[in-house]
């Protein structure tokens, strides 16, 4: 892949782990709470649930994000790979112009949701549904952000001529290291030839 000129992606992929560790903790922490409460002094309490289920929405939307951000999403790449490099190139553009398309719709969809639901409060937690509905758009929008960079890489890649490619190939598929001009094939780990 096209090294990546975007210095604050690496902190911003940190974060959202950060935030997802952090996530997950405090649901399992709310979990193990309730289930101890629950069997132990008789006791439940009402707004575990609910919180539980926030939680996991907004770890999704920000997990979603970070799998968009390093490109991982599942996908079948059996046409792509038919296709060569630019047939590649050009379906991979073309499968996030509609990723984008479809994100766009659901950040401003879930914009309005998200305000219309402000006027509402949870049943367990006696907050504004504003803030669990605010995680579609929120995540939408970071994942249109990252679909936006691979869409300008992608553009760049099938733009520029067969030069600029040589950190576009597949691993192991290039004929050599292009700094040195030779082979790395049956080279040791200390740099020498075999």
């Amino acid at each position: 892949m096209m090294k990546r000129d975007f210095k604050l992606g690496p902190f911003f992929e940190s974060l959202e782990t950060g935030v997802c560790v952090f996530l997950l903790f405090l649901m399992s922490l709310v979990v193990i709470l309730q289930v101890f409460s629950r069997y132990i002094f008789n006791y439940s309490f009402v707004w575990a649930e609910e919180l539980v289920r926030y939680l996991m929405i907004w770890m999704v939307m920000i997990g979603a994000a970070l799998v968009q951000s390093r490109n991982d999403h599942i996908r079948i790449d059996f046409f792509p790979l038919l296709a060569g490099h630019n047939g590649r190139r050009i379906m991979e553009t073309a499968f996030r112009l509609c990723t984008l398309t479809f994100l766009v719709i659901i950040t401003v969809k879930g914009i309005k949701i998200a305000l219309f639901n402000r006027l509402f409060e949870s049943s367990g937690l006696r907050i504004s549904m504003l803030w669990p509905t605010l995680a579609i758009p929120v995540g939408a929008t970071l994942i249109g952000v990252y679909t936006v960079i691979s869409l300008i890489q992608d553009i760049y890649l099938l733009c520029a001529g067969p030069a600029d490619r040589s950190g576009d190939e597949d691993e192991g598929s290039s004929p050599g290291n292009p700094a040195t001009g030779r082979s790395d094939r049956g080279a040791s780990p200390s740099g020498e030839e075999s």
